[in-house]
């Protein structure tokens, strides 16, 4: 392996700096990201002489070989992954996922709504704790944002919320909610721009499909294989020098 050149060590330096300073980029993600860049940039270990990345390796050097706990350092405080490290990278691929997730949009979720009952003598809701029973997400069919809506155990406010589920299933029947615009995820491809991000969620997420957002806004020259989990992922190419991409992620 020969000794990277100056302008690669600058390369690489510009790119894990980006990492550092991006808030979305810690934990495990900053892990990995770290070490798929040393491999991108400065042609490390684990590129093998027939210029092949191998991504267990890459789990090896970032996890070790022992098994690991199943609560992920992640944003996500409550994503869990594998014990093993060559499949909890591919968690770490997973949890990254480009997608749109309620919690990102300030919805505490289902357990933690209080009553949404408009109130005709006051300004505002109810307010109440709502019942555990009576606590529902609902599809906005404009948007198709998700919101946790709930009422009290008020004989009115359940009422008006079994009014409300009715309603917002007859619009959704008539009027089915588009695809809302991812909100989390994508950390990882903002900064490793040459892989095909696309393709690796596909893999570790049968169901995800790109997001309406608009087109990615680089072509990836890089294809990270992951097959089936008994199969040894590989990027293919030689080691380039890279140029960091400035701007944002799409």
């Amino acid at each position: 392996m020969t000794e990277p050149t100056s302008a690669q060590f600058r390369t690489h330096d510009k790119r894990v700096r980006g990492m550092l300073a991006d808030p979305e980029c810690v934990g495990e993600l900053l892990l990995v990201g770290v070490g798929m860049a040393r491999c991108l940039d400065l042609g490390d270990r684990p590129w093998r002489d027939d210029g092949h990345m191998d991504l267990p390796t890459i789990a090896y050097a970032v996890y070790g070989r022992n098994r690991l706990g199943m609560d992920m350092l992640l944003p996500d405080r409550s994503a869990h992954g594998d014990t093993h490290p060559r499949r909890r990278v591919l968690d770490v691929f997973r949890h990254d996922r480009r997608r749109y997730s309620p919690r990102f949009d300030g919805d505490r979720g289902p357990g933690m709504a209080v009553c949404g009952r408009p109130m005709l003598r006051r300004e505002g809701t109810c307010g109440r704790n709502a019942s555990w029973d009576q606590q529902r997400r609902l599809t906005d069919p404009v948007t198709g944002k998700r919101h946790t809506v709930g009422a009290c155990s008020q004989p009115k406010c359940r009422a008006w919320y079994a009014d409300l589920l009715a309603r917002n299933a007859a619009e959704l029947k008539a009027h089915p909610a588009p695809v809302p615009a991812a909100n989390t995820g994508g950390v990882l491809e903002r900064h490793l721009p040459e892989l095909d991000w696309w393709k690796i969620w596909a893999h570790v997420d049968k169901d995800w499909t790109p997001p309406p957002e608009g087109e990615r806004f680089v072509k990836p020259t890089l294809t990270l294989l992951v097959g089936d989990p008994d199969e040894t992922p590989v990027v293919e190419a030689t080691p380039p020098a890279l140029v960091v991409h400035e701007g944002g992620w799409r």
